[in-house]
Parts: structure tokens; sequence; C-alpha cells
């Protein structure tokens, strides 16, 4: 690739990362599109994740009564802040940071 190239590259590649979120932001705002309902469920699922991991020290040969606590700690954290707050971001926040802490107390 040339010299020339890379640069139009370059300057292609600046317009796109500052145009498409201007494009998508206009649709995302009124609530159109697949992208939205994607964002939408994305919070959801993020907690769905981290409580199926959790989980996983549940289901181990010798499973101990501490995963029942971290996991218990984290889902309570999880709903009190989605109750307080509409943020599913800081509510997943919480609950993870809750459960590592936990965990971290726990300890053996």
């Amino acid at each position: 690739m040339t010299w020339w190239g890379i640069v139009i590259a370059a300057g292609a590649g600046t317009f796109l990362i500052r145009y498409l979120p201007l494009l998508y932001g206009t649709r995302l705002a009124r609530g159109e599109g697949r992208l939205s309902r994607f964002l939408g469920a994305l919070g959801l699922a993020a907690i769905a994740a981290l409580i199926v991991l959790s989980m996983s020290d549940l289901w181990w040969q010798a499973p101990h009564w501490r995963g029942g606590v971290r996991l218990g700690l984290g889902v309570m954290a999880v709903l009190l802040v989605q109750r307080l707050t509409p943020n599913v971001g800081l509510a997943t926040l919480v609950g993870a940071g809750v459960y590592g802490a936990a965990g971290w107390v726990l300890a053996d």
C-alpha cells in the first residue's frame, strides 16, 4: 500500500469513527432498529452471565457454603441497586464488586 493509500484509509477510518455513532445515535435515541433492542437487552444478559458464572462454584464435586453466600450477596446487591436506580450497568458493577468482596472476606 502506498503512502497516499494509507493516508486515505486513515482519513476514511477517522470519518467513520465519528459519523457512524452520530448516525446510529439518533436512531438509538428514538428507540428504532435492531441495535436499540440489542443494547436494551445487553445489561440483563450481562447480569445473567455473571449469575451463571457465579453458580459454577456450586456445581463442583464438593460445593461449599461460601459460594452460595457470595452468590446471594451479589444478587441482592444487583436487585437493590436496580431498584434504587434504573442503571443496569451500575447494578451489574456493584453486584460484581459485592460478589468479589464477599469472596475476599470469606476466603480460607
